[in-house]
């Protein structure tokens, strides 16, 4: 009887450790504080201010997490640095898509890094406004940084286009956190 209970005590713990499995990744989350620009006579939309979350330079108050309350995010950042960024934050009616090849954890706004972005709200009527050379930088002493996996940014780009109309973003914000790596 003893060599029974000797031999069932492995098989058992062989078991249950072939139940274990990779732990589930934390769930995407971000949020946006976007300043649109209405910059004269070839922007046709007015001057506007389009949030998801709470955030601003410095602040962190609320984000969105992905699939609560009808938030849709999507992220990547990865690399070591320079990172490589990605990220998608839906909201309602509002929305940013950027994409950051290459941004170190000293990018400044006099040396900022480069990247596109493409952003709609229920003021542009859901017309994606777009732009390849918007600036991405971290103001000193607000908390902003990059780390594999999550991201905390100011950007600003001078012209965002949609059809015929030429407008702008002045330093807006973004977070992103629980990002694929």
């Amino acid at each position: 009887m003893l060599r029974v209970a000797c031999l069932a005590f492995p098989l058992v713990a062989l078991a249950l450790l072939g139940g274990c499995s990779d732990p589930v990744p934390p769930t995407p989350q971000g949020a946006f504080s976007v300043q649109f620009s209405d910059t004269g006579v070839d922007c046709s939309i007015a001057s506007h201010r389009s949030e998801a979350g709470d955030i601003d330079a410095s602040k962190r108050t609320t984000v969105l997490v992905d699939g609560v309350e009808g938030a849709s995010v999507t992220c990547s950042v990865s690399g070591t640095g320079p990172f490589d960024v990605s990220a998608k934050i839906f909201f309602g009616s509002d929305g940013i898509n950027l994409s950051i090849p290459a941004i170190n954890v000293g990018a400044t706004e006099m040396s900022p890094a480069t990247g596109a972005l493409s952003f709609f709200s229920d003021r542009t009527a859901g017309d994606a406004f777009s732009s390849s050379q918007c600036n991405f930088y971290f103001k000193e002493g607000t908390g902003q940084g990059v780390a594999a996996g999550k991201l905390w940014v100011s950007f600003a780009c001078p012209e965002v286009v949609e059809s015929q109309n030429k407008c702008g973003i002045t330093e807006s914000h973004v977070i992103i956190e629980n990002c694929e790596q």
